[in-house]
């Protein structure tokens, strides 16, 4: 690989990105926020609605395209120059079954794993994203404040039916969505909330907390030429991950910190705290009972 090249350019900035990413414990990550972060500084390109490749996700010469971006990413995990999990595969999953060698260590695994919940009596929040991506990096935020989350990848009518609804059933459970700025995005928002309210049977509080137009306006998003497939149309649009992973994250972070001081008038960390001491309580119980 020559120095200097377009191939070797983006080499060099994407792997600096992604050393960035590690020291800010923000890994994995996927493609598209490493492309919105380097375009926001000027290291990557947007398809062009009127230039001579318009539209296309490569581009010639400096700087790189999408396209461009994502096969810098593999070629980087495949010769070894970042583990292969520092990026996540939102497209595959693997099921796997627990099972232990006695009741008494399935007690001790799974007493580390006791949460409480920070949102009693309620339930907590449903966090919803338009795309995959977004809730596989979100994974961690939502973990913290043990809300469900899934990614909607486009108008998924069994998905929102058979695993998305049921538990928004029977309770006020509220929807905190985030999803592109552009037509294409507010149709899946729309269907998905139609589709929830139908089949719970209940008006569900839905709070789009990204994007939005004001966020576009105080971040001075630039937007992103896409093709509707249905109507052949082009429009701009203007992405989620144009926010950043750090940026998404601390959204949702900060959403979640405010709704949980409002509704309950406490921190997540004092929640965290009494977790600690309810299994400190209980490893000793188990402890008196040899167990």
């Amino acid at each position: 690989m020559k120095a200097g090249t377009k191939i070797e350019k983006t080499r060099e900035v994407v792997l600096k990105l992604l050393r960035e990413h590690e020291a800010e414990n923000g890994l994995p990550t996927i493609g598209r926020f490493l492309f919105y972060e380097l375009e926001q500084r000027g290291l990557a390109v947007k398809p062009d609605r009127d230039g001579p490749r318009k539209g296309m996700r490569r581009t010639l010469g400096w700087p790189p395209g999408y396209q461009d971006v994502t096969d810098t990413l593999m070629q980087l995990r495949k010769d070894g120059s970042i583990p292969w999990d520092w990026v996540a595969d939102i497209e595959r999953s693997v099921a796997i079954w627990g099972h232990w060698p006695s009741a008494t260590a399935f007690m001790n695994e799974k007493l580390d794993s006791f949460r409480l919940n920070p949102w009693e009596p309620d339930e907590p929040p449903l966090i919803l994203t338009e795309a995959k991506g977004n809730a596989k990096v979100l994974e961690k935020v939502a973990w913290e404040y043990c809300c469900p989350i899934s990614g909607l990848r486009g108008h998924a009518g069994g998905h929102l039916r058979t695993e998305i609804a049921p538990p928004l059933e029977d309770n006020n459970r509220a929807v905190l969505y985030l999803g592109d700025y552009d037509r294409s995005g507010f149709d899946i928002e729309q269907n998905a909330r139609r589709v929830l309210e139908q089949t719970t049977g209940r008006n569900i509080e839905w709070v789009r907390i990204g994007l939005t137009l004001k966020q576009i306006n105080a971040k001075k998003i630039k937007p992103i030429w896409k093709v509707d497939g249905r109507d052949g149309e082009g429009r701009d649009a203007w992405e989620c991950e144009a926010l950043g992973q750090a940026g998404v994250t601390e959204l949702v972070r900060q959403t979640l910190q405010a709704r949980l001081r409002r509704d309950r008038g406490c921190s997540i960390r004092s929640v965290h705290e009494r977790e600690r001491a309810e299994r400190d309580k209980i490893e000793r119980a188990l402890r008196r009972l040899r167990i």
